[in-house]
């Protein structure tokens, strides 16, 4: 049963978007990426999407050119529309893309608001429709294509694994130990840092980008394990796992 909580916060990042313009979307983007790895039930829809899933392999697809032009065209699968958007989404976070660059580029008009909108419906309608219904579970016939594309993620090299592991260990004994901290706040950063040593045994790219996101945000709160932060996105960096 889905907790009406985390589809109302949902909904509100949906509408957020729809209520934004393009010049400070990024905002927005930040806004709701926070959230969904802050709120366990969106985080989970996107772990059971992300697992499975190339984001690069994904994304390329999607890009497809003929003599009439490019068009950015989203998958079939739910779960996939998922992954692929909220990848996005967390690329255009880490300017490692230009949302400008993309919204003109895919969805090119007169106004860059309109510009904006249409990539709204066009991207972000079918995307918050397709979370909606996994997070709901109206999700009747997709496991198969789930399961079908178990080995597709890029695997993590495992000295990497083994190195941000023992970071992450040693972070989470600190935490534990802290007592000038409330206690809320302490469950939450344990939880994150349970989070991205998950992802990490997941070996998936897509999910351990979002889960740092919300760890390093979760811990700046408080400026806490600063030292051991730096070591694992060092590590992260050294080996390619993010960028």
């Amino acid at each position: 049963m889905t907790d009406t909580r985390a589809l109302l916060k949902f909904n509100e990042c949906i509408n957020a978007f729809f209520n934004s313009r393009l010049i400070i979307v990024d905002r927005t983007i930040a806004e709701f990426l926070s959230t969904v790895v802050s709120t366990p039930e969106l985080m989970q829809v996107v772990t059971e999407c992300a697992r499975t899933f190339n984001f690069k392999r994904e994304l390329s697809n999607a890009v497809e050119s003929d003599n009439l032009g490019t068009r950015f065209m989203l998958p079939h699968n739910k779960r996939h529309v998922v992954a692929l958007v909220t990848g996005l989404l967390n690329e255009f976070d880490r300017k490692n893309m230009s949302i400008v660059d993309f919204v003109t580029r895919f969805y090119p008009a007169d106004a860059s608001h309109t510009s904006y909108m249409s990539f709204c419906e066009n991207v972000l309608r079918p995307y918050a429709e397709a979370f909606r219904s996994l997070l709901i579970g109206e999700d009747p016939d997709e496991n198969k294509a789930a399961v079908a594309d178990e080995r597709s993620a890029s695997p993590i090299n495992d000295k990497a694994k083994e190195d941000a592991d023992y970071w992450l260990r040693v972070l989470i004994d600190n935490v534990i130990a802290l007592n000038d901290v409330p206690d809320d706040y302490r469950r939450e950063a344990v939880t994150m840092i349970k989070g991205m040593l998950y992802a990490l045994e997941l070996s998936n790219p897509l999910l351990i980008k979002l889960i740092w996101i919300g760890l390093k945000n979760t811990l700046g709160i408080y400026k806490l394990g600063m030292r051991e932060l730096k070591e694992i996105e060092t590590i992260l960096l050294n080996y390619g796992v993010i960028d």
